[in-house]
């Protein structure tokens, strides 16, 4: 399959200095690209400037480690980099803006007939008119206005009609039937196919799980583990290919 998946947050400008961002790493994107990859898909991996590259974020150092087992560690690594750097196409944002992450998605649903597009970035809602400059910091208050930002994902279908969408909706310490009712909404609204329901608490406390959100359709959780990411891009693969 071709698969589109984007990760991290996006940053909306204050000034020339300052940004307003949130707490995305990008990390779930990145096991989504990983299992993608390992089940023998080309790959568009969108990504904001501070988010967790897949393949590479395995690539740090541990200095604490045991020598030869981490230069072993680090050869495998490369080994699947060689293996798999011709079906993974890394589309890094430059300033992570909404309006540059709306054009990268575009341009990446353009590069083929893409199957399947995973949009777990954490796109920003709102954002301030960016000042140029930078303010001084001499003020005891600041009021910083901003104004609502375009939803990206509603775009997706207009610009690829018949690919699989996946959206992601998060909360933080939600009901669950909140969250379940939310992401109706967002499948809805979206007009996605999928919409993975999880809750920021949840990843917090070492209990990440996903709640699975069809159209029409029976409401399915994957629990925690490992390799959560693996067992939604194996639950999605078998829906898209129907």
């Amino acid at each position: 399959m071709k698969v589109v998946v984007t990760g991290g947050g996006t940053s909306a400008p204050i000034d020339d200095v300052r940004v307003i961002t949130n707490v995305s790493t990008g990390r779930t994107a990145a096991a989504i690209s990983e299992a993608c990859l390992g089940r023998g898909d080309e790959v568009w991996h969108v990504h904001a400037p501070s988010a967790e590259p897949p393949i590479l974020r395995a690539a740090r150092f541990d200095p604490e480690a045991d020598l030869a087992a981490e230069r072993a560690r680090l050869d495998r690594l490369r080994e699947d980099w060689i293996a798999l750097r011709g079906r993974l196409h890394l589309v890094p944002l430059a300033t992570g803006t909404v309006a540059e992450y709306a054009a990268a998605l575009r341009a990446a649903l353009a590069s083929g007939a893409v199957d399947v597009a995973f949009l777990p970035m954490a796109v920003s809602d709102y954002e301030p008119e960016p000042r140029p400059g930078k303010i001084g910091s001499h003020l005891d208050d600041l009021a910083i206005p901003v104004r609502r930002t375009p939803k990206v994902i509603r775009h997706v279908r207009d610009w690829a009609p018949s690919v699989y969408l996946v959206g992601f909706k998060l909360l933080s310490g939600a009901p669950l039937d909140e969250l379940i009712r939310r992401a109706e909404d967002a499948c809805r609204i979206n007009r996605a196919d999928l919409t993975v329901a999880n809750d920021l608490a949840d990843v917090r406390a070492g209990r990440h799980a996903f709640h699975l959100v069809r159209p029409g359709r029976p409401v399915e959780t994957l629990g925690p583990g490992p390799d959560l990411a693996a067992r939604l891009v194996d639950r999605v693969r078998s829906w898209a290919a129907r």
